[in-house]
């Protein structure tokens, strides 16, 4: 082959590789465009937004805070204003995707929570980080428990067939557990270190939540068969997952505390929003640092998110959103609102107040 020929050949090669990157970089361009990123900010409201409703959040504390939301003002009786459930734990000890770490308690604070009407009555089923199950009384506040489940719990969703699902970040099972007969009456192996559940509103499909994987399993809940994953590298670390109230979006906690491998974080915390009709990432909403959510609840109008999410400072807070633009125009203490003043000092996660799990009492529906 003559110079001028290897020459014309090299060339058109290089040509070709740089539209094969071209392209490459057009399409990831593309796929980055359809994602909407969106700053959330802090506007405190002039006048703070209330709710008919009672708010119940859970911390490693093992004690589940309670916050009137008719007043929005934060708990401070910490006589009247919790629900204590067990001791004090941290997620991040004991067994982790079937991995050990260093236990420190063994019985494993408070975790998530749902809601049920039990005989008329409203009842909430707590799980915890050692795997038990309690059961409360809203009326009277008596507390029955622990019933032995699983290993380590993140979620409690109140499931559509009337059973309560608990997600185990230690087995990467979820429990599915009849709250009647307190009785465990299936069990699914998902993934690692599963954390959350939600459902379309044809219950076609099923979204699970995978912490350390940062990973979202879609189920075909016919079959209970895994039909997609979905992930992204902003999503390196994630807990619970809420559908809003329209059921067109799944809202995902990724505060991103960690890289894969649990290395230390170097992404933002932000809400990872999947469009459910397509099952892929449609926004983020990038949060303030100090803003690391755990889980949501939103206003029945879906007007407003209330996100129980974590400093890493001396507190955690309810923040509330306005879906509309996005800010946070309210938050509120939960933790050292009520720890300071009894003079409560917390001795686990680095001395940081946790919060986890948020179910909300609408008294009017």
């Amino acid at each position: 082959m003559s110079l001028m020929k290897k020459s014309v050949v090299i060339g058109l090669v290089v040509l070709g590789v740089f539209g094969l990157f071209l392209a490459a970089s057009q399409k990831a361009m593309v796929e980055a465009a359809d994602v909407t990123v969106i700053e959330a900010k802090v506007v405190p409201a002039k006048q703070v937004p209330t709710f008919d409703a009672t708010a119940y959040i859970a911390g490693h504390g093992g004690h589940l805070a309670i916050l009137n939301m008719k007043t929005m003002k934060s708990p401070a009786d910490i006589e009247k204003d919790r629900i204590v459930l067990a001791e004090a734990g941290s997620e991040m000890e004991g067994k982790i995707a079937g991995m050990s770490f260093e236990e420190v308690k063994k019985a494993g604070g408070s975790h998530g929570q749902a809601m049920m009407m039990e005989g008329g009555k409203k009842v909430l089923v707590a799980g915890t980080l050692a795997g038990n199950v309690y059961k409360v009384d809203l009326a009277t506040g008596k507390k029955t428990g622990p019933y032995k489940v699983g290993e380590k719990f993140c979620g409690a969703i109140a499931g559509p067939d009337g059973n309560v699902y608990f997600e185990d970040m230690a087995d990467g099972n979820v429990y599915v557990w009849d709250a009647k007969t307190l009785k465990t009456v299936d069990k699914m192996p998902v993934g690692k270190a599963v954390c959350g559940i939600q459902w379309t509103k044809n219950l076609a499909k099923a979204y699970i939540t995978d912490m350390p994987l940062g990973v979202v399993y879609v189920y075909d809940w016919k079959t209970k068969k895994e039909i997609k994953q979905i992930s992204s590298p902003e999503m390196t670390f994630i807990h619970q997952t809420r559908m809003t109230p329209d059921g067109k979006h799944l809202w995902v906690s990724a505060p991103n505390e960690f890289d894969p491998g649990l290395k230390p974080g170097t992404h933002k915390s932000q809400i990872i929003v999947i469009d459910t009709a397509t099952d892929t990432i449609s926004q983020r909403i990038v949060l303030p640092d100090d803003v690391r959510p755990h889980d949501f609840a939103f206003s029945p109008d879906g007007k407003y998110a209330f996100i129980a999410s974590r400093t890493y400072g001396d507190d955690s807070k309810v923040n509330v959103m306005e879906i509309s633009d996005h800010t946070i125009v309210d938050q509120v203490s939960v933790c050292a609102s009520c720890h300071k003043p009894a003079g409560v000092e917390v001795k686990i996660d680095k001395g940081s107040p946790l919060l986890c799990g948020i179910e909300v009492d609408w008294h009017k529906k």
